[in-house]
């Protein structure tokens, strides 16, 4: 009887060690291996990694494997390990045929507090907002069949970005407002509500919990992340809904931003040690109705995106993307080419070309020095006027170095965006979500696809963070930010007649914000059963508006805004 089972644990093993390389697995953006491979490659003054993300578990074991482990010491090296773990390790449970399979769940308490529920009361008020709280329970479930197939799909049970306890506006047709050509004069459907009220019940309140009462403020938008990857040793293919970026920005990217809570598309990328190529049609939300039975889809958007990027030498990353949104009512699968140059595509009533280069130099050891730079619009020679430009650059320097236990990590970085950007007439680069409401029905969430904080804006911001591997990390965040008077409820008319530097108009939004966080995972001998881990963040935060014609600040006003959880998974 024993002979049996020594040769069914015989297999097992084979086939864990055989399998245990999971090349297709997608990390999620949330994976600390992302944060660690910075702060290797900064360490060793090796460059900087892709910054085409999320990676699969073979790029990312390219990556891994250009770092130099004999140049590392202390907790550096202790980072390279946990790293090199989590990147070759298989799934839970694995079968001698290549077959691996996970099952967890993650359970989390948080909650919420601040002072000014008065005058922060929208998701927007927060630092800390819906994109980043975490939900009560959540299942997670992944396949994995050799080396060229994964299938990822959680099922979670949170709270809800809308009740029906909330103020909502209603935008469109019939309206004085508009959603630039999302829903214009030209759209095809009636007005649409949308969650841009006056206040929303639980970020208005001075304190709240991540458990759900009444239930019927649950959140239907699950899975949150759904991923269906295959490939081979050098390239993959998924169908995605999860976050996704583009970009070294701390403070955000141009293109693709990691800010919204999942975008939905393709993607294609091919890599090698100096070179790798990205293409992605990320598709978009078009029925803004509120009730599903009213209106179905008539029409598409689709941001339809190629990028180029080049390893030119270890220190040096060089990237490029062409891209357009694509709208229309009929799908033409000509468009399709990702080796086209879109903006040949003239047709300016379907499509919306924007270009963006990146720059990364490692110009010493530790540290990095980047940049990235949009171009929405610009006029040519002997070009009419009759479209404002529309641009935007940011630059900043990271740095990296083993201190003690720990590795400190600091960066500065400065961006700006000019009033015109993102919002070019019937194809701009906005976006809405429908969350499904009990007793109000679909409410849409608008948000930028790109830099988080939009077109006419100035933002400054200054990090350090001290993580000590497999106990957690501090960390201190300064963010300062001036928004002129354009946003996506400004007219596309007056939009494109504003021709100044950003920012615009006479009134000035300006912004401070100091954030304390801290993440601390409890040591696995202490709970056999279950990973646990405490997290804490604690935002001030200030606001004020500047009046160019008088030179005064007025209307200010600030708020204290704390969140603190606790999640075990099992």
């Amino acid at each position: 009887m024993r002979r049996p089972i020594l040769l069914f644990c015989i297999l097992m093993v084979v086939g864990s060690v055989s399998w245990a390389r999971n090349a297709q697995q997608v990390l999620p953006l949330s994976s600390f291996v992302y944060e660690s491979m910075d702060t290797l490659y900064l360490i060793t003054g090796n460059g900087t990694p892709s910054n085409a993300r999320p990676w699969t578990k073979a790029e990312a074991s390219l990556i891994f494997s250009r770092l130099d482990s004999s140049v590392l010491s202390g907790s550096a090296r202790s980072l390279y390990r946990i790293v090199e773990e989590t990147i070759g390790g298989p799934l839970r449970f694995s079968y001698s045929d290549g077959f691996q399979f996970d099952a967890s769940a993650d359970v989390s308490g948080e909650l919420y507090a601040h002072t000014n529920g008065a005058r922060f009361k929208t998701d927007r008020d927060w630092v800390r907002g819906f994109e980043d709280r975490v939900p009560l329970l959540r299942f997670n479930f992944s396949f994995l069949l050799k080396d060229f197939l994964y299938i990822f799909t959680d099922l979670q049970y949170g709270r809800n970005r809308f009740t029906e306890r909330d103020t909502f506006a209603t935008v469109g047709k019939g309206t004085s407002t508009h959603i630039g050509s999302i829903l214009d004069d030209e759209s095809p459907h009636p007005a649409m509500i949308v969650g841009e009220g006056d206040t929303s019940w639980a970020y208005s309140q001075g304190f709240l919990t991540n458990v759900l009462w009444p239930t019927r403020d649950l959140d239907f938008q699950t899975p949150k992340r759904a991923v269906a990857s295959f490939g081979g040793e050098n390239w993959n293919f998924n169908l995605s809904r999860d976050r996704m970026k583009w970009g070294n920005g701390h403070s955000g990217n141009f293109i693709i931003g990691d800010h919204v809570d999942y975008q939905e598309y393709s993607r294609f990328t091919a890599y090698s040690e100096h070179f790798k190529y990205d293409w992605v049609n990320v598709f978009f939300e078009t029925n803004p109705t509120p009730n599903e039975t009213v209106a179905q889809d008539t029409e598409f958007r689709i941001l339809m995106a190629h990028r180029l990027e080049f390893r030119i030498l270890d220190i040096i990353t060089f990237a490029l993307s062409e891209n357009i949104m694509y709208r229309g009512d009929v799908y033409n699968f000509r468009f399709l080419n990702p080796a086209f140059v879109y903006h040949n595509l003239n047709t300016t009533s379907m499509f919306n070309a924007i270009a963006h280069a990146e720059l990364d130099i490692a110009f010493a050891k530790g540290f990095n020095a980047y940049a990235q730079y949009v171009l929405d619009q610009a006029g040519a020679p002997n070009d009419t006027s009759d479209q404002a430009d529309a641009f935007g650059w940011l630059a900043g320097v990271e740095h990296a170095v083993s201190a003690g236990p720990g590795v400190l990590s600091t960066s500065i970085e400065y961006a700006q965006t000019n009033p015109a950007l993102y919002r070019r007439y019937t194809a701009d680069f906005l976006m809405f979500r429908r969350y499904a409401t009990n007793g109000v029905g679909f409410v849409s969430h608008i948000d930028w696809i790109g830099y988080q904080h939009g077109p006419d804006a100035q933002v400054a911001q200054l990090e350090f963070s001290y993580r000590i591997p497999k106990w957690g990390s501090f960390s201190l965040t300064l963010v300062g930010m001036r928004h002129g008077e354009i946003d996506w409820h400004t007219l596309n008319t007056t939009v494109n007649a504003t021709r100044v530097p950003s920012p615009s108009g006479d009134r000035i939004t300006e912004t401070g914000v100091v954030s304390f966080a801290a993440e601390v995972s409890i040591p696995e001998a202490a709970f056999s059963w279950a990973s646990v881990s405490w997290w804490a963040q604690l935002d001030l935060v200030g606001r004020q508006t500047f009046v160019k014609s008088s030179g005064i600040r007025e209307d200010k006003t600030g708020d204290v805004q704390f969140t603190t959880g606790v999640m075990c998974s099992f």
